[in-house]
């Protein structure tokens, strides 16, 4: 009998573990399935960034699982409590993954989930939100074209984190 002490409490031990992580899975909100994508270096390379050279668009989203259907499915995940509604501009950077996970494996996903620390948005990619996508980027383009960005701001760490830092002639730092 004492020699069956020790197995059972690693056993019970390693199925309590099993099920308080289940639990905690459940509560992100985000669905079971494969992943197939992680924009995070924790046991593993980082990831390339997805590219669409016709949108010229890159990205990369936090996770991308592949669902029990079989559906590849972009998630993001926001540091900040949930908002009554997702904002606008987290829409559109779902949109945009969404658009990025159809391009890069073939297969346009049917919806992309917002993850806040107290909720989960799961937003459908309908062509609706596809053509808003399209038509914000052909904005930020012509905006491009014609006038550089005026900073809105006097915050050095905002400046530092710009994509155009290297060329911007408005640069606190």
């Amino acid at each position: 009998m004492k020699s069956l002490f020790w197995p059972i409490l690693v056993l019970a031990l390693g199925l309590l573990l099993w099920l308080v992580s289940r639990s905690q899975r459940k509560n992100t909100g985000v669905p079971d399935g494969t992943l197939l994508y992680s924009d995070s270096s924790y046991l593993q390379t980082l990831p390339k960034p997805l590219y669409d050279p016709v949108l010229q668009l890159v990205g990369k989203p936090d996770y991308i699982l592949r669902d029990k259907q079989g559906l590849i499915i972009p998630v993001e995940l926001k540091s900040s409590p949930a908002p009554v509604h997702p904002w606008d501009s987290h829409l559109m950077q779902l949109a945009a993954y969404c658009h990025l996970v159809d391009h890069h494996f073939g297969q346009r996903p049917p919806y992309g989930i917002l993850r806040y620390q107290n909720k989960s948005f799961t937003i459908p990619y309908t062509p609706d939100l596809e053509s808003k996508l399209q038509a914000l980027i052909a904005e930020m383009r012509q905006v491009e074209r014609i006038q550089s960005a005026c900073r809105s701001h006097q915050s050095v760490a905002r400046c530092r984190g710009c994509g155009y830092n290297q060329i911007c002639d408005q640069s606190l730092y």
